[in-house]
């Protein structure tokens, strides 16, 4: 998770408050509609320059990765930007266009000014409004989810694609998307790519649930301080083998219609001696669209894997974590994104700055109404993970139970009962208000920000909090 705006902060999180022309449909509403629906209405524009009004915009983390796509879909509506702020920022204008000030510089806007915070993700828009309004001493400008903005804009430009029969490249695709992929675009897309390697039909019946990580490892070569999967804390070196992981998916699509997204995650899936057949085998399964594999890039892969890795429809996510790393896993990393693009593998690089710490199970002592919104918006359930033939709703919930920090409850286990009864019981898992482990998890109180792969020096394992 990345982020761009000013030095991290504990935040106080609370909903950004409407800033809309009565007159037009809110871009809450309109964002709402999208999520249920998967398509956004022909007059989305109309709605954000209402949203916007006539004031210059500005925008907040302006040289991070979620500004990239949001201005270019801000300029598709007509808007212009009159200038950024950024962590970065040092005045100068580069590929923007518009020049981008230091986060500080947030203090000459004016309460009428309009702000569009970048990030992808709900916490940390609220992350950054908590902050920009500190940094104004409570004055702050008129500030706009960017996110919600991205995800209605660029669904509108998918639209206009399709209609002649084209579609946004699955990298733009994966840049933005943090909640379980509802865009009918993105479904209808995958499935394509999907039948073309593997002859199937769709399937009409069976849960919903179109996302998920399998956590094929829980060993890897770092040792993150804040690692999302809590790596140093399990102390584990299972792999799990090709046979599991095919008996699994079998499993989990039979009970499905169709599974649009599949991340192979770990540890580090790079570190396993199978994942060469792991992918060969998960590429031949049917049910089953687009597949991410994740690598943090300082594990050379074989010839063979990345012979395996070319497909339309897998990306290799290399989690770029160069900064909190040595010059010898950098020129590592820098190595393995040389050599799969050089056998024509998709890869995408992401360079996490900021994270949020959630290696703790503390009870949050939030009240069920707090639970159920942050619950509704969290960027952790496109974090879903299967492992073993559990399917957990996000890392914070599989990581406690794994430590024995929570109790195992609001989990599906995939072979204990025939698809018909997994089907009900994964729409069950997707119609949750919330979990019990969000009792104990950091973000709805507001989690600390903190340096992303910050690495434990040998054998520095701190005590992880846990529950009453």
């Amino acid at each position: 998770m990345s982020t761009a705006h000013a030095a991290p902060t504990p935040p106080t999180p609370r909903p950004l408050p409407p800033a809309h022309d009565a007159g037009h449909p809110t871009l809450d509403a309109a964002y709402q509609a999208l999520m249920e629906s998967g398509r956004t209405g022909a007059q989305i524009h109309d709605i954000v320059r209402a949203e916007i009004g006539e004031r210059p915009i500005h925008i907040y983390g302006a040289l991070g990765r979620a500004a990239s796509l949001l201005i270019q879909r801000l300029r598709d509506a007509g808007l212009t930007i009159a200038s950024g702020y950024d962590r970065r920022g040092d005045g100068s204008v580069g590929g923007a266009g518009f020049p981008v000030e230091a986060s500080t510089g947030v203090t000459a806007l004016r309460p009428d000014d309009v702000l569009i915070l970048a990030a992808g993700s709900a916490q940390l828009i609220e992350s950054m409004a908590a902050e920009v309004t500190r940094l104004t001493q409570g004055r702050p400008p008129r500030m706009i989810d960017g996110r919600k903005l991205t995800y209605l804009t660029q669904n509108a430009h998918c639209a206009t694609l399709a209609e002649r029969g084209a579609h946004e490249d699955l990298l733009t695709c994966i840049s933005y998307h943090t909640k379980p992929f509802t865009c009918e675009h993105f479904k209808r897309a995958t499935e394509k790519l999907a039948m073309r390697e593997v002859p199937q039909v769709i399937k009409s019946e069976g849960a919903a649930l179109n996302s998920v990580g399998y956590l094929v490892s829980e060993w890897c070569n770092l040792r993150c301080a804040q690692c999302c999967e809590a790596v140093p804390y399990l102390d584990s070196k299972d792999r799990v083998t090709t046979a599991d992981v095919v008996a699994d998916l079998t499993r989990l699509t039979a009970s499905i219609k169709f599974l649009h997204r599949l991340d192979l995650v770990g540890g580090e899936p790079f570190a396993h001696k199978e994942i060469t057949d792991i992918v060969r085998a998960v590429r031949a399964l049917p049910g089953i669209g687009y597949i991410a594999v994740f690598t943090n890039g300082t594990i050379m892969p074989s010839d063979e894997l990345c012979e395996a890795l070319v497909s339309e429809r897998i990306i290799v996510t290399n989690s770029d974590y160069s900064q909190s790393l040595d010059d010898n896993k950098r020129a590592k990393i820098v190595a393995t994104v040389a050599k799969l693009r050089r056998f024509g593998v998709k890869v995408v690089q992401i360079a996490d700055r900021y994270w949020f710490d959630l290696i703790n199970f503390t009870p949050n002592g939030v009240d069920e109404a707090r639970l159920a919104s942050v619950y509704s918006e969290c960027f952790l359930e496109c974090c879903r993970r299967l492992h073993r033939g559990t399917l957990y709703h996000c890392t914070v919930q599989a990581n406690g139970i794994k430590l024995g920090a929570l109790e195992k409850a609001n989990v599906v286990e995939i072979h204990d009962a025939d698809p018909a009864v997994i089907a009900e019981q994964l729409s069950a898992f997707e119609n949750e208000r919330f979990i019990e482990a969000c009792r104990n998890c950091a973000l709805p109180a507001g989690a600390r920000e903190v340096v992303a792969a910050q690495q434990l020096k040998l054998g520095e394992i701190p005590v992880v909090a846990r529950r009453d």
